[in-house]
């Protein structure tokens, strides 16, 4: 499972912020929070984590 939500949360960033500064649609970000999508490519992991300043490892719970 992704911990996208909460990392966003704690950035204080919106998902259409998040989205804006990705690339990747409000509706994909929000879909990938709920676990709707579950298989996100390594590029789309990369730019998430780029762009909340954390590593790719973060994005994942354990």
């Amino acid at each position: 499972m992704l911990n996208i939500k909460s990392i966003r949360q704690q950035k204080k960033l919106s998902q259409v912020d998040l989205a804006e500064s990705t690339g990747l649609s409000a509706a994909y970000i929000h879909e990938l929070e709920k676990g709707k999508k579950t298989n996100p490519t390594i590029d789309t992991l990369i730019k998430i984590s780029q762009a909340l300043g954390v590593p790719i490892t973060a994005l994942f719970k354990d």
